[in-house]
C-alpha cells in the first residue's frame, strides 16, 4: 500500500482544525455553571418545553434560508441553512452546524444577547460538488418580550476539504422566528 505525502497546506488545515476542536471543547467544559445560570432565566411563553424551534434567512455569504433547534437547559442547538453561494462558482449552499451558547446576558426590559459558538459541516452543489468545515462565531440579540425573534450577525470561517483544501470564508446577518417545540 502506497501513503500519500501530506502537503504543508493539508498540515497546516489539519493543525487548524485540531486546535479548533480542543478550543470548541475547552468552552463546553464550562456547560454545567452556564445550565445553572438558564435555570433562573425566563424566556417567557417559549421556554417552557425542553427546546425551542426558529426559521428565518439570512443575507450575506451565502443567502438563503435558515433553522434552528435550540435546547433551552443546555445552551446546545442545531443550526442549518439552505441558500445560494455568490462565490465563483454560483452554488446551492448547504451546511448544519452545532451550536453552543456561551451565555445569556439579559440587558433591560427583558431582552438578551447571546454569544455563540460552533463546529459544522457545509455542502456545496455548483460545477463541482465541494465538502467543508465551518467554524461559526455569533452573537444575538432576542426581544423575547415583545416578539419570539432572534436578530443575529454571524462569521464563519472555515476549510474547503473537497475538492481542494483551501481556506473559506461565510458571514452574514439574519433574522428567526422562534416556536416552542
Amino acid at each position: 500500500m502506497r501513503s500519500i505525502p501530506l502537503h504543508r497546506r493539508h498540515r497546516r488545515a489539519i493543525a487548524v482544525l485540531l486546535l479548533t476542536v480542543l478550543a470548541v471543547g475547552s468552552v463546553a467544559a464550562q456547560a454545567n455553571s452556564q445550565a445553572q445560570e438558564r435555570d433562573r432565566i425566563n424566556l417567557g411563553r417559549l421556554a417552557q418545553g425542553p427546546a425551542i424551534i426558529g426559521g428565518g434567512f439570512v443575507i450575506g455569504e451565502p443567502s438563503g434560508i435558515s433553522a434552528k433547534l435550540w435546547f433551552v437547559d443546555t445552551g446546545f442547538a442545531v443550526d442549518a441553512m439552505a441558500a445560494w453561494s455568490f462565490r465563483t462558482n454560483r452554488s446551492l449552499y448547504l451546511h448544519a452546524s452545532g451550536i453552543y451558547h456561551l451565555a445569556l446576558i439579559e440587558t433591560q426590559g427583558g431582552r438578551y444577547i447571546v454569544p455563540s459558538v460552533g463546529f459544522g459541516v457545509t455542502n456545496t452543489y455548483g460545477d463541482e460538488v465541494g465538502v467543508g468545515l465551518r467554524l461559526p462565531v455569533a452573537l444575538s440579540l432576542m426581544p423575547f418580550v415583545e416578539l419570539p425573534l432572534e436578530f443575529y450577525a454571524e462569521l464563519a470561517p472555515g476549510i474547503g476539504i473537497i475538492p481542494e483544501t483551501d481556506p473559506e470564508f461565510g458571514a452574514g446577518i439574519g433574522v428567526r422566528f422562534y416556536l416552542p417545540l
